[in-house]
């Protein structure tokens, strides 16, 4: 089912990328392509366990980097790298499953709805000692312009697991080259 999903997720990326077109005349002139931006924020968990008491949610402290490449007007394409800095338990299958420090990676598709505003989709994996875990992750940010090609971004990620999902809000700052 997984390979399904990645393979579909994977051809719509590239036949995107084939299919878009870039019209000269609506970019300015030296348009910068590359994105990095390094993401501050809090992941919220959901129904988790810490220290073997039951909370109604865990909140973890997170780190990200971000790359994005512009292919086409309002398309881009990149990948992400997550850490969340906390040790949790969460019922998957209905068992208990240990999480310490997961790495979220994915590989996005982003559309610029508006100037500025953008939402990303795609595969990834929560990649953890005791269990690795596919996700599916949604993301929209808005970036504020500071000069110089920098930029700063609050952004919200919803990501979808089989059994249970989780959603982040971050502050991000980029440069772009």
């Amino acid at each position: 089912m997984y390979k399904k999903i990645i393979l579909s997720v994977l051809t719509l990326c590239m036949v995107v990328a084939s299919y878009a077109q870039e019209d000269n005349k609506e970019e300015p002139e030296g348009i910068k392509r590359h994105k990095l931006a390094l993401v501050f924020g809090y992941t919220h968990i959901p129904a988790a366990f810490i220290d073997g008491h039951s909370k109604s949610s865990v909140y973890a402290p997170t780190i990200g980097f971000d790359y994005f490449y512009t292919f086409a007007n309002r398309w881009s394409i990149g990948g992400v790298i997550d850490l969340e800095f906390a040790n949790y338990i969460v019922d998957f299958n209905k068992e208990e499953l240990e999480r310490e420090r997961p790495v979220v990676t994915g590989i996005f598709v982003g559309y610029e709805l508006a100037p500025r505003w953008g939402f990303l989709f795609g595969p990834g994996v929560e990649f953890e000692k005791n269990k690795d875990i596919f996700i599916i992750r949604a993301s929209t940010e808005y970036e504020f312009e500071l000069g110089k090609d920098w930029g700063l971004f609050p952004s919200i990620n919803y990501d979808f697991k089989k059994e249970y999902s989780t959603w982040a809000i971050n502050i991000g700052l980029s440069k772009r080259f």
